[in-house]
């Protein structure tokens, strides 16, 4: 009996680099004159010298401070951003903010109304360089290019203590705090001087546990609340903010009273050569030490039941699955599971979760993860201008597309005011983040405590989707040895490890190498979202389930993977299969991009340094349509110039008429800055991009081999022996 239709696995063979005139863009007009421009700004540059001048010299490290730069709305992309200027006063940007303006002065021809996005750019030096700076602002004799720097800003200003005091409302005397320091984790002058001022206000760091990423130094400490602006006066620091405390579901243990708990299968997982891991509360028994095994830090042998029950859970879902009703004998898992206990009873007493966090670190330094799968992390809402420490480190690893980690989104979706968005880590951008729906069937929704977007922007579509994840109506049930049966759960602690369930499966079985920013993309590009869902609430939509979602196909449709790569600054044309079928067939192409990318955490407005332009050609060369959006958001961000191309992910369906098409590709140009700027292209390695294509009818006349007899270069993936699917 024949099988069902696999996905096509070598779509790069209708991909090829084209060269393409260099164009010459039009001059761009400015909101300002320079005569403007030094009337708005001198006062606020003046303004920055004069509050460095009086600060103390403890305070300032190398006698240097900061001023907040905004940039106006209309120049925004890396060509644009101002630059040159501040390092000819001797000034360096150490990051930027998301802010919202609305400008005295716009010269676009159609510029928007009201507040629009902008960016706030943290420029460093010394006040003598401020003065250089109002110099050059108010000489004749500044260059042309310079002067013209200073026409693209709206507002500069000094960076005061308040800026910096986020979030920390209370009465408490003592206030446990997280810093976020601009500068080095190897520069130790810098780290002595914030200590030695700390200590001056009575706060105390945990320097020891700090985490150093590119630009940022984060690290925990305690502070008499009488004293916080005068700590916030030291200048290299970012942001103070309260320390979140620790998120992991903690269900309750529901009876299950109908049939015995299922029998654990006996045989060995389908592929024992991937690396799974799990970072959670551990494992309070051996049952499953046949397919699972745990690392325990020596600090760790003392925990709590709860997190054993949260971590065999998560590690049951991973194995398992969800259980169903009828089930006697559990199913054979797809691979084995590395169980790492990433917390304790040594937790509870030393709040900071830096010690969690570090040990997860260390595991991801070895770079030879597969999958894996963080069910816990801070309990706080996304913070739009500052990073966490959390998504900065978890991003970092991840940038390289060895590791397909899904993160659980949170479970305070049902509070108020905006603290119902997605936690740290799950806005990272090279993450599958995770949510809840509330059903396993046809009619479903975002499940009321699960945590919803936007994520920032890029990272915009946040959650990226969801699964089952139970409700106190119908519980998840999972295999449970400790409560001694099954259990019903509810959390997006455990829809998380049930969506990288699916995609490690899909590794399992193909024989058809498939990355970790494939099946990405895979998991994406076949989740399902009804019209009536806010990609707020639900993201992309529901994930698949089974590997066999996502491998195979109907006969009315024919889905290829291009795995490929792209030149910085090159463009790629990528061919879509059409196939030949009568006029008036009507046809639908669904497309997914994908592709990981190295980040500026002290940027988050230019957070990642890769872009894709994508230009969809129906017809071939000379042809031109939109395609991609980043979802059915209707918020400031899809108002900013230049924001798509920055995205991780890009993804969109759309019908066409059969004869709407011919030849039709996309052509794909790669982008690439550092914080925000331009940059040699010479020097960037070349992009690793996914994209995953399936064209349909919408009827369901078939084609699949139709495509297959046109297309004779393409072929399916290839599974591993012995293993059978059982179509979509």
């Amino acid at each position: 009996m024949p099988g069902p239709n696999l996905l096509i696995g070598n779509g790069e063979v209708l991909a090829g680099a084209i060269v393409r005139d260099g164009g010459f863009g039009g001059t761009k007009a400015y909101p300002y004159t320079i005569q403007e421009a030094r009337d708005r700004l001198r006062d606020g540059i003046a303004g920055i010298a004069e509050a460095l001048d009086r600060l103390p010299d403890a305070a300032k490290p190398r006698g240097e401070g900061t001023g907040l730069v905004t940039v106006h709305p209309a120049f925004l992309a890396k060509t644009q951003m101002p630059a040159g200027v501040f390092r000819r006063a001797g000034l360096r940007a150490v990051g930027s903010r998301p802010t919202m303006v609305t400008p005295n002065n716009d010269a676009r021809v159609s510029a928007p109304d009201g507040p629009q996005p902008a960016a706030d750019l943290y420029i460093t030096g010394t006040s003598e360089a401020f003065r250089q700076l109002g110099s050059m602002l108010m000489s004749d004799s500044t260059a042309k290019t310079h002067q013209e720097e200073f026409c693209r800003l709206e507002a500069v200003r000094c960076l005061d203590p308040s800026d910096r005091l986020v979030r920390l409302e209370g009465q408490e005397s003592q206030v446990p705090i997280e810093v976020v320091l601009h500068g080095d984790s190897g520069d130790t002058a810098l780290l002595d001087s914030f200590e030695a001022y700390a200590s001056s206000c009575g706060v105390q760091l945990g320097r020891k546990k700090l985490l150093g990423v590119p630009g940022l130094v984060f690290m925990p400490g305690m502070a008499p609340r009488a004293d916080l602006a005068k700590f916030a006066s030291f200048t290299a620091l970012r942001a103070v903010r309260r320390l979140p405390t620790l998120r992991l579901n903690r269900p309750v243990i529901r009876q299950r009273l109908t049939v015995q708990a299922p029998a654990l299968p006996d045989a060995d997982a389908v592929d024992s050569s991937l690396k799974v891991v799990v970072f959670d509360g551990g494992l309070g028994a051996r049952d499953f030490s046949r397919w699972c095994e745990e690392f325990v830090p020596a600090e760790l042998g003392a925990t709590h039941a709860d997190y054993l029950s949260h971590g065999t859970e998560v590690t049951s879902a991973l194995l398992f699955g969800a259980v169903e009703h009828d089930a006697t004998t559990l199913p054979r898992p797809y691979f084995d599971v590395l169980h790492y206990r990433a917390l304790g009873l040594n937790d509870e007493a030393d709040v900071d979760l830096y010690d969690c966090m570090r040990r997860i670190d260390a595991v991801l330094q070895a770079g030879d993860i597969d999958f894996a799968n963080l069910s816990l992390g801070p309990r706080l809402a996304i913070d739009d201008g500052q990073p966490h420490a959390w998504t900065a480190m978890l991003d970092g690893h991840l940038a390289q597309g060895r590791t397909l980690m899904t993160v659980a989104a949170g479970n305070d979706g049902g509070l108020a005011a905006g603290m119902g968005r997605i936690q740290p880590p799950a806005d990272a951008v090279n993450a599958l983040s995770v949510g809840a729906c509330d059903s396993r069937e046809f009619m479903w929704n975002r499940a009321g405590y699960s945590c919803y977007g936007p994520g920032r922007s890029p990272g915009l579509v946040k959650p990226d989707g969801l699964a089952f994840g139970g409700t106190e109506q119908q519980p998840l049930v999972l295999l449970n040895p400790l409560a001694g049966g099954l259990t019903g759960v509810q959390g997006t602690s455990f829809a998380a490890p049930l969506a990288l369930r699916a995609a490690a499966a899909a590794r399992a079985v193909s024989a058809t190498p498939l990355s970790a920013t494939t099946l990405r993309a895979l998991m994406i590009h076949r989740a399902e979202r009804a019209a009536g869902h806010d990609a707020r609430d639900v993201g992309w939509g529901r994930f698949p389930e089974s590997p066999d979602e996502l491998l195979t196909s109907g006969d009315n449709e024919v889905c290829v993977i291009y795995q490929g790569h792209i030149e910085a600054g090159g463009t790629m044309r990528i061919g879509i299969p059409v196939p030949p079928v009568a006029l008036g067939v009507g046809l639908t192409i669904k497309a997914t991009f994908c592709f990981a990318s190295p980040v500026d955490p002290a940027d988050p407005i230019n957070y990642t340094r890769h872009g894709l332009t994508v230009v969809f050609r129906p017809r071939g060369e000379g042809s031109a349509s939109p395609f991609f959006s980043t979802g059915n958001y209707n918020t400031e961000q899809d108002l900013r110039s230049d924001a798509y191309k920055w995205e991780t992910v890009l993804h969109r369906s759309l019908n066409f008429a059969a004869d709407q098409l011919l030849d039709a590709c996309f052509d794909v140009d790669h982008g690439a800055r550092e914080h925000g700027l331009k940059v040699d292209n010479s020097d960037v390695p070349p992009l690793p991009y996914v994209l995953i294509a399936t064209v349909s009818t919408q009827k369901g006349e078939p084609i699949y081999q139709s495509i297959m007899q046109k297309y004779r270069a393409l072929a399916p993936i290839q599974l591993r022996e012995r293993v059978q699917l059982r179509g979509r």
